[in-house]
């Protein structure tokens, strides 16, 4: 035939068209279940590395002084409880509210037994839960400024008390000093919104190798009472390790509370123009779904946004991959 060879060479170029060649047959690609498991989501931060030293704890609120807990002059451990502050006007404000909580729950169990005889419409019902659910938020965050009245030991030393019992305390004023006596412990500042997330006791990651590997580095022991002229919140972290040297700056993952979020393998994650996102598989072609990174990990990443349970994530050859590409999965 002629023009055989020509013919051959121009259909071969043609293939190496990307879209003309997905079209003449399905890509290949490899697909997982997206699964929902468990995380914690980590702050990254620079910390600096503090030796025994000495620190004055000051009060976040209007406040009386309680009785001394531990006789001036003693050896306290790290996260003893040195000082109390007695903030009569709070402490009612939430017992009111306990009972306030209290009595909006009940209200709101009873309207929903009777919006389920028809005798109390839905939406009544719903206001009532929209009620109670304010009540609750505001009882935990009035209870967090309570709390907050216990002063502990940020590190081990020997305490030192600044305001007698009794006396009234002006917001920011001195209450104890302590003089360091114990190990290593290191520092970092986080926003008010990142530290309410954060707990004492919380687990501390150390970032080491150039950030490839993390070792337990011990955990969050104190969080300061008030935030500074920056907005920042003063945050310690107890057991940072013996090979470190005080004013050494160290990187620390810090970890929150556990959360539920949906888990895809890291090769499945595509990150362009600032958007991360992953393909499924959808009527055998590849749609882009646009998700919020959570948590990176070595292998696999927890990311929210449109991603169902279960969908079939496409976790090869991802940086080929167009929307409306029609795929083949092989197992």
């Amino acid at each position: 035939m002629v023009g055989g060879a020509p013919l051959r060479r121009a259909l071969q170029a043609l293939l190496l068209v990307p879209g003309i060649a997905w079209a003449a047959a399905p890509l290949p690609v490899h697909a997982t279940h997206a699964q929902r498991a468990s995380y914690r989501p980590a702050t990254p931060v620079f910390a600096r590395v503090h030796g025994p030293e000495h620190a004055v704890i000051q009060t976040p609120y209007d406040a009386v002084m309680g009785p001394l807990v531990v006789a001036p002059g003693t050896a306290v451990a790290a996260g003893t409880v040195i000082a109390r502050l007695l903030p009569m006007s709070l402490a009612g404000t939430v017992r009111a509210l306990e009972a306030q909580t209290e009595a909006a729950r009940t209200t709101y169990e009873q309207a929903r037994v009777l919006a389920h005889q028809g005798l109390v419409t839905p939406a009544h019902a719903r206001g009532l839960k929209a009620r109670w659910q304010a009540d609750v938020a505001t009882l935990r965050a009035d209870s967090v400024r309570l709390a907050r009245g216990t002063v502990r030991a940020p590190f081990a030393g020997t305490v030192r008390y600044r305001a007698a019992p009794g006396v009234l305390l002006a917001r920011g004023a001195d209450v104890v000093a302590i003089g360091g006596a114990g190990g290593l412990y290191a520092t970092c500042s986080l926003t008010e919104r990142e530290a309410d997330r954060l707990y004492i006791g919380a687990r501390v990651r150390r970032l080491v190798n150039h950030g490839r590997a993390r070792t337990f580095a011990g955990r969050v022991y104190a969080l300061s009472a008030r935030a500074d002229d920056l907005g920042l919140v003063r945050v310690y972290v107890h057991g940072v390790g013996e090979r470190l040297r005080p004013g050494q700056v160290v990187r620390l993952d810090i970890l929150g509370h556990r959360r539920m979020a949906m888990m895809v393998p890291r090769a499945a994650l595509l990150v362009r123009h600032g958007q991360a996102r992953v393909y499924i598989v959808a009527k055998g072609r590849a749609r882009p779904v646009v998700v919020t990174i959570l948590r990176m990990g070595a292998h696999r990443v927890f990311v929210a946004g449109g991603l169902a349970r279960g969908a079939f994530v496409i976790d090869t050859g991802v940086a080929r991959l167009r929307a409306g590409v029609s795929v083949r999965i092989v197992r």
